[in-house]
C-alpha cells in the first residue's frame, strides 16, 4: 500500500464513522452565510460582539488608513521586518487595556502551543484542564518538561497533583480556558487564584480566546472582570473572535516578554501579520471598550435561550455564548445539523474526536447583533429538535 492509498483508507474510515471534515466555500453578510446559493442564520461564527459583520464599522476603520502610507504584507518575521509602526500602536493600545506587558502571535493556536511548549523547560510540571483546547495540548505534547491534566473543573483533583508533585519540579504552571471552547463553562477562577496563592511555584495560564472582549466594562475580560489581571500570570487573548479582527496576544510581565521573544519558535519564525492588521486592531481594542451595550445584548440572548434549552429538557452545560446542544452520538450530531439547516440555520456539528466520545453535539455560537425574530427563529428550532 503506497503513501496515497494510505491516505484514502484513513478518509474511508473517517467517512464511514461519520469523522470526515471538509472546506465549503462561504459568503458572509451579517447575520448570514451563504452556501451553494442558500441564506442561512449563521450560528457557527465567532463573531460574539457583531463587530466583524458591522460594515459601517469597517468603513469607518477603511477611511482611516490610506495605502500610501500602510503596508499590506509585514514581509517579515517581528524580529525583522514584521513590527512596523502599527504593531507598536496596538501593543501600546492593549498593554494599556491590562496594564501589563504584550506579545503579538498570528493566531491563538499559536500562542499556546508555542508559548507552553516554551514554558515547559525540564524543571516544570504543566497541569492543563482535561477540557483545554487542542492548541494547549498541543504545546503540552512539544514540552521538555512533564505534562499532566486535572479533571474538568476539579479543583480537588489539581490541589492534589500539584500537592503530589510539588517537590519534583521547580515551577508549576497551571492552564485553563475562562469560557471553555466546546461545553460553553466557566472555569472558576477564584478557587484558582486561591490555589496559586497557597503554592509559591504556581503560576496561573488562562487563555481567555472566548471572554476577551465579552466581559468588563471595556471588555478586558473574564480575569479583569474578577480583579485578578495581576494574580493571573499569563493572560492569551484572541483578536479574531469578538474583537472582529485577527492574531491574539499573550498578556505577561516584561520578563516573560522578552523570555518568549527569544525562545518561541513560533514567534520567531512566522512571518508577521499584516501592518493593516495591527493597524485594525489598534482601531478594534479602541473600539470594544465602547461596547457596554452590545455585551449586555448578548448577556440578554443567551439566558433567553438558556432558559429555552432548560424548558425544553435538553441538558444546558454552558453559562455563556457558546451553546452546545448534546446529541451525545457523532450520527446524531449529523441529523441535528441537518435539521436546523432545513430551518435555514448554519449550525455545525462537533463529533469526537474533537470532543470526548458520547459527547458530540450541535455547537450554537450566538452573537449580539442577532435580532428579536432571529432569537425566535433559533428558540422554535430548539424546541422542535427530537434527538431520541
Amino acid at each position: 500500500m503506497n503513501l496515497y492509498q494510505k491516505m484514502q483508507t484513513l478518509l474511508d474510515d473517517r467517512k464511514s464513522i461519520g469523522q470526515l471534515r471538509s472546506i465549503v466555500s462561504k459568503k458572509q453578510i451579517g447575520n448570514y452565510i451563504y452556501i451553494d446559493r442558500e441564506k442561512y442564520l449563521n450560528l457557527s461564527s465567532n463573531d460574539y460582539l457583531g463587530l466583524a459583520s458591522d460594515t459601517k464599522l469597517t468603513e469607518e476603520f477603511l477611511s482611516t488608513v490610506s495605502p500610501k502610507t500602510i503596508r499590506l504584507s509585514s514581509s517579515g518575521s517581528p524580529l525583522l521586518t514584521g513590527a512596523q509602526e502599527s504593531y507598536a500602536k496596538a501593543q501600546s493600545k492593549i498593554e494599556q487595556l491590562f496594564s501589563k506587558k504584550a506579545l503579538f502571535f498570528n493566531s491563538g493556536f499559536a500562542a499556546n502551543s508555542g508559548v507552553i511548549a516554551a514554558l515547559a523547560t525540564k524543571d516544570t510540571l504543566i497541569l492543563a484542564d482535561k477540557l483545554a483546547h487542542a492548541s494547549i495540548i498541543n504545546g503540552m505534547q512539544n514540552a521538555q518538561g512533564k505534562a499532566l491534566r486535572f479533571a474538568h473543573n476539579d479543583y480537588e483533583h489539581l490541589e492534589k497533583l500539584i500537592t503530589q508533585y510539588y517537590e519534583e519540579y521547580d515551577q508549576i504552571i497551571v492552564v485553563t480556558e475562562a469560557i471553555f471552547s466546546m461545553d460553553g463553562d466557566k472555569c472558576d477562577l477564584e478557587k484558582i487564584v486561591a490555589i496559586k496563592k497557597r503554592f509559591d511555584k504556581v503560576y496561573l495560564y488562562v487563555d481567555e480566546a472566548h471572554s476577551f472582549g465579552l466581559y468588563n466594562d471595556n471588555g478586558a475580560g473574564l480575569c479583569a472582570s474578577l480583579g485578578y489581571v495581576k494574580d493571573v500570570d499569563f493572560i492569551l487573548t484572541t483578536f479574531g473572535k469578538a474583537l472582529g479582527s485577527q492574531g491574539a496576544a499573550l498578556i505577561c510581565n516584561e520578563v516573560a516578554r522578552e523570555y518568549f521573544i527569544n525562545v518561541t519558535r513560533e514567534l520567531i519564525f512566522s512571518t508577521a501579520l499584516s501592518p493593516l492588521s495591527f493597524e485594525h486592531n489598534a482601531f478594534m481594542l479602541d473600539y470594544v471598550q465602547k461596547c457596554q451595550d452590545r455585551r449586555q445584548r448578548l448577556n440578554k440572548i443567551c439566558e433567553y435561550l438558556h432558559q429555552e434549552i432548560t424548558e425544553a429538557g435538553l441538558l444546558n452545560m454552558s453559562c455563556s455564548q457558546i451553546i452546545p446542544l448534546l446529541t451525545f452520538t457523532n450520527e446524531k450530531a449529523l441529523l441535528a445539523y441537518e435539521f436546523f439547516k432545513q430551518r435555514k440555520i448554519y449550525a455545525m456539528p462537533i463529533r469526537h474526536p474533537t470532543v470526548p466520545k458520547g459527547r458530540a453535539r450541535l455547537r450554537l455560537s450566538i452573537t449580539a447583533s442577532l435580532s428579536d425574530l432571529q432569537v425566535e427563529e433559533i428558540s422554535s428550532a430548539i424546541k422542535a429538535l427530537k434527538l431520541d
